[in-house]
């Protein structure tokens, strides 16, 4: 059996003919099931689902678990079980918190998998039934109506008044009429009129088709292959972590190393050196870190469900911080996805409108005189009648019909006329259905009681007026002379994008077979797809942001601008718009301009490839790239973005299958407050590392200074691992739950190569450590020298005051310009929960024999107190000396 390559070109005889199937029967059910195992099941894997045990592996591949792993490791090949299971039960809570959060979302895009499967009634030995579109093959006989979905790509056999939406395919909201003709030539795909394309929606019609291709040889399967080769990119946030990761680890050696030489050189036993290389490693590596991150991201991405947001990574919540370009679709994104009325022109008058809550209202009061005319009661009418949609009596149930004739009998009941009661008065007689012929629909009815007929006519504007034989005006009806000045008229508002359609009536005595008789000309409404009542506001905050958002089309040029300048996108109805036959031009243009795409706001009729090609572009100038999208023409952008964002409701299921976060609402204000939770969260990241790492620190100091003093050990291994585990955790935990701030959104977007910590954030880190180490080596010394007390009490000394000094070290976080005692921290009630909480865990340790004798805890003077207290008060005295005098932030 051989397929053609290109089945608009051939009668369908000879498309039937060269699948071998049947146009009336189908497939034999045998011969079905033979094509199954040979062209596989009518499916695409745009992105290959993500196993359980990946999800637990991609946990584990941190360098820092790394890192800990050779630590605990090395404290079970010297026999220090304690120590070693104590490193283990750390990466193990670490792992298991990053695997259940993910886990979670897994399940979630499971679940809408689920809702979204398709079914087909397809002919097999002649029957009508109803299978899995999976199970589709090339050759067989499917019939569609309005409100399918075309599960494969099809050749028509037969059609009545078929229309498409191809928005998921092309990107165009518009509804495409179909034929049964053969096409000469290479014909564009958007052309191809006697194909319907899997993944489109039928909107009008019906129609009988044989499936000429399933799977990945369909034209989503094309896209599909397109989405595959783009790679995923890593976010900012696992970059910066592994970047910081890398110094920490750079650190470890290079401490690890200078024990081993002194070690040596000293004569130092080898029991002594790997006790303290361990205890180096426990103490350059912040254990907390990765929990207190991934716990702060899971809050963000817990609070993002909450706004119906499903994060399907935990990383993705920091990257939409950073979020520098936004690349949005129009249809459904920006846009409503439904037609409606925009402007109506009479022979006496124009109006713009809109439809808030499904009422009509006018743009401009002064217009609002056109309600009570009787032009206006006409168009109400004749929309209502020449009509073959329905809307649902029920809002939870969608329209049926064409797109523009739902938006028609929206406007109709927008004010309060009954759709039932006008249907019911003016009873329906005949039709003359629309084709691409006439490009006119008319429908004859019972004039109310009247003993004549009414007529009611829509169609193209060029049409309708050639037909006509009056003009109704505000007086009456007139002679219609003038018609290239209607003309005129259409020609402004197609030009920004609206579609126009044209509307008459008459009523007469004896109507003839074909009814257009004496036709009084109303007047004409042109159509847009709304913006999103949201969509402006949401555009100002994401400017207010330094964030720039660029629409990507594949809808004309003049739409896309008229779009662009109602959502505040553009700054005038003139703003250039660069189409796509131009943007394969500059881009293939080595003397091209490419810089001036970055000011660029409206790219239109853009291809897939050209969308991902603009995703490369600005990412290889350094920018952070979100992309919003909600069709299968969007998947390979949006795997390719920093952070996918694909619409829950409108989107495919490819879409939603390649995005790092799906909005369940279809809202582009969520993605506003994600960028604001990002935002935050890194804030509160950047709060919480420099607190863990200026503590991690000074417990380095801390142990090289006494290993390089020949000095006993003021830290053992597992106080280390209990400081970082247990009382630096919580209060790092405490300041990733900072209150979110407004002002995040009034700040510029952070560079993709602005790292976590900042030179001057270093700076302070070794300043605080630096504090802290002066304290707990001046407790050590004091014990041992003036108190004269023994090697295991001058340890507890120094992990005493360490363990305070760690605490208050959370009051020296805020900025130098602000009030020590009333700041963003002393505001934070979870800051005093954990500082409590810290010192009762050290209180029931001390306590408690066997975590007593973990760590190595002598019997403790109450007397004592006073002193640790003294010493751990230290750094704060010390670091905000540092700050007044403006050295640190």
């Amino acid at each position: 059996m051989h397929l053609t390559e290109h089945p608009h070109s051939l009668p369908v005889s000879a498309i039937v003919k060269q699948l071998q199937s049947n146009a009336q029967k189908g497939l034999k059910v045998s011969d079905a099931q033979n094509r199954l195992a040979q062209f596989g099941r009518n499916e695409l894997e745009i992105q290959k689902q993500r196993s359980r045990l990946s999800v637990l592996f991609a946990q584990l591949i941190s360098p820092l678990v790394w890192v800990l792993g050779v630590a605990a490791g090395l404290a079970f090949l010297f026999q220090e079980w304690l120590e070693g299971i104590a490193v283990v039960v750390v990466i193990f809570i670490n792992t298991g918190i990053g695997y259940f959060m993910e886990l979670q979302a897994l399940r979630s895009m499971e679940a809408l998998r689920k809702l979204s499967r398709t079914f087909a009634r397809v002919f097999r030995d002649g029957a009508l039934e109803q299978r899995s579109a999976a199970e589709l093959v090339p050759g067989d006989v499917i019939f569609l109506e309005a409100g399918d979905m075309v599960p494969a790509d099809c050749r028509l056999i037969d059609e009545h008044n078929l229309g498409v939406t191809e928005a998921a395919l092309t990107g165009e909201s518009t509804q495409v009429s179909k034929h049964t003709d053969a096409l000469i030539g290479d014909v564009p795909l958007a052309d191809q009129k006697n194909l319907v394309f899997k993944g489109t929606m039928v909107t009008r019609g019906n129609a009988k088709a044989i499936v000429v291709a399933t799977g990945k040889a369909t034209q989503l399967g094309q896209i599909a292959e397109l989405t595959a080769l783009a790679d995923q990119e890593t976010t900012p946030l696992e970059k910066k972590l592994n970047v910081l990761s890398r110094k920490l680890i750079g650190l470890t050696l290079v401490l690890a190393f200078l024990v081993s030489i002194i070690g040596v050189l000293q004569g130092r036993g080898l029991y002594l050196m790997i006790e303290t290389a361990i205890a180096l490693a426990i103490a350059s590596i912040p254990e907390g870190l990765p929990i207190v991150a991934t716990i702060a991201l899971a809050k963000g991405m817990l609070r993002l469900a909450k706004r119906q947001v499903i994060v399907k990574k935990l990383s993705a919540v920091e990257t939409l911080g950073e979020t520098e370009v936004i690349f949005t679709d129009k249809t459904g994104t920006l846009t409503e996805n439904q037609l409606l009325p925009d402007t109506f022109v009479f022979e006496f008058g124009k109006a713009e409108i809109h439809f808030p809550f499904g009422k009509l209202k006018f743009l401009h009061a002064a217009d609002s005189y056109l309600q009570n005319t009787f032009a206006f009661a006409q168009l109400q009418k004749v929309s209502a009648l020449c009509n073959n949609a329905s809307l649902p009596s029920n809002n939870d149930q969608n329209p049926i019909g064409d797109p523009l004739e739902v938006a028609l009998l929206r406007f109709a009941s927008s004010t309060e006329n009954n759709l039932a009661t006008i249907q019911s008065d003016f009873p329906r007689l005949r039709e003359i259905p629309f084709d691409s012929d006439t490009k006119m629909m008319g429908t004859l009815h019972r004039n109310g009681k009247r003993p004549d007929y009414l007529v009611c006519i829509k169609g193209a504007l060029e049409v309708v007026l050639k037909e006509s034989d009056y003009v109704l005006t505000r007086d009456g009806k007139t002679p219609l002379v003038d018609r290239q000045s209607w003309l005129d008229k259409a020609d402004v508002l197609a030009s920004q994008g609206l579609r126009i359609l044209a509307f008459a009536y008459s009523e007469i005595d004896r109507p003839k077979e074909d009814f257009f008789q004496q036709l009084i000309f109303i007047g004409f409404i042109g159509f847009i797809d709304p913006p999103r009542l949201e969509i402006q506001k949401a555009i100002q905050t994401c400017r207010n942001a330094g964030i720039r958002v660029v629409m990507l089309t594949g809808d004309h040029p003049a739409t896309a601008r008229n779009i662009a300048y109602k959502i505040g996108l553009t700054d005038n109805e003139y703003t250039p718009v660069v189409h796509g036959k131009t943007l394969q031009k500059i881009v293939n243009n080595p003397d091209s301009e490419l810089n001036d795409l970055q000011e660029t706001h409206v790219f239109a009729r853009v291809s897939p490839a050209q969308k991902l090609g603009l995703v490369k572009l600005f990412q290889r100038w350094g920018k952070t790239v979100g992309m919003t999208g909600d069709g299968v023409n969007d998947t390979p952008a949006l795997k390719k973005a920093d952070i996918g964002i694909a619409m829950g409701k409108r989107g495919t299921e490819a879409a939603k299958e390649v995005a790092d976060l799906v909005l369940k609402d279809d809202s582009f204000t969520s993605i506003v407050l994600a960028i604001k939770q990002g935002r935050s969260i890194f804030e509160n990241i950047r709060h919480f590392v420099v607190y863990l790492l200026s503590c991690n620190l000074s417990e380095i100091l801390i142990v090289a200074s006494a290993f390089f003093s020949n000095l006993a050990m003021p830290l053992l291994p597992l106080q280390i691992l209990f400081l970082n585990m247990v009382t630096d955790v919580f209060p790092a935990f405490a300041l990733g739950l900072n209150q979110d701030s407004d002002k995040v959104m009034e700040q510029q977007a952070r560079s993709k190569k602005t790292p976590i910590i900042s030179r001057t954030m270093w700076i302070a880190i070794g300043v605080y450590a630096l504090g802290i180490t002066i304290a707990s080596l001046g407790a050590l010394l004091f014990a041992t020298y003036h108190l004269k007390t023994n090697t295991v009490l001058a340890n507890n000394f120094a992990f005493y005051t360490l363990i305070l000094a760690q605490l208050w070290n959370v009051f020296n976080l805020p900025e130098a310009n602000k009030s020590f005692y009333v700041n963003e921290v002393t505001r934070n009630k979870y800051i005093w929960l954990a500082l409590i909480g810290s010192i009762l865990i050290m209180v029931v340790a001390y306590f408690t024999p066997v975590l007593k004798e973990v760590l190595s805890l002598a019997d403790f003077k109450v007397s004592y107190l006073g002193y640790v207290l003294l010493f751990s008060l230290f750094p704060i005295l010390f670091i905000q000396f540092f700050k007044r005098l403006k050295i640190i932030r």
